[in-house]
């Protein structure tokens, strides 16, 4: 029962605002990396974002990012991470399993990611969505029902780049309070904090993408 009533005053507290969107509110700003969060209607979970100002090339980040079996490594509270299907370069599908405390089950999905850049600007943007259907739902864990990121990288000079990184995301059934916080902060922190060290190894610089021009 208590549990109960916990989840009930968490739906009532998060239900969405009369505007469709809210104005974005500083939640950190450490390290340069600051971490932004708001409320979008239709969605009880805020909308997440992160501005930093990254040292390298822009094909060195796609480079980490599509590195799917190491995203454990960098990305905060990844389980499990493991590629589905390669349908180009810059076009895959891939599993990943989200750790959550107990007694709570973890989280998974399967994310389809693609990169696409503007020739004249350089801006390069990666779009990572779940897709419902892909894979059948397992019983020990609980399927994401909503996971739209997406990675705006906009080169500043030969050797850096601004980063817009948002994220809109419902982590699915019995998610308390506390588990929403974890996450909201902490996470897109945390993962801009390794992802800037996993930068910085030699073999991302010679990974190279067709279609990126750095």
């Amino acid at each position: 029962m208590k549990f109960t009533a916990i989840l009930i005053s968490i739906c009532i507290f998060f239900q969405p605002p009369e505007k469709s969107q809210e104005h974005w509110t500083l939640k950190k700003d450490k390290n340069g990396i600051k971490v932004f969060a708001r409320k979008n209607k239709g969605f009880k979970f805020n909308e997440l974002k992160v501005e930093a100002l990254l040292e390298g090339k822009i094909s060195q980040l796609a480079a980490v990012i599509f590195d799917i079996k190491n995203q454990k490594n960098w990305v905060y509270k990844t389980a499990k991470s493991d590629l589905l299907q390669t349908v180009t370069a810059t076009d895959i599908f891939y599993y990943t399993e989200i750790e959550v405390p107990w007694p709570l089950n973890n989280r998974d999905m399967a994310v389809h990611m693609t990169v696409q850049q503007n020739s004249q600007t350089k801006v390069m943007t990666i779009v990572a969505k779940n897709v419902d259907d892909y894979l059948p739902a397992k019983k020990d864990k609980v399927r994401i029902k909503y996971s739209n990121a997406v990675w705006i990288a906009t080169p500043v000079s030969n050797s850096q780049y601004k980063v817009e990184y948002r994220i809109q995301f419902d982590p699915g059934e019995d998610v308390p309070a506390w588990i929403l916080n974890m996450f909201s902060t902490a996470g897109p922190y945390e993962s801009f904090i390794n992802l800037k060290q996993k930068l910085k190894e030699p073999q991302y610089a010679q990974i190279k993408f067709p279609s990126i021009i750095d």
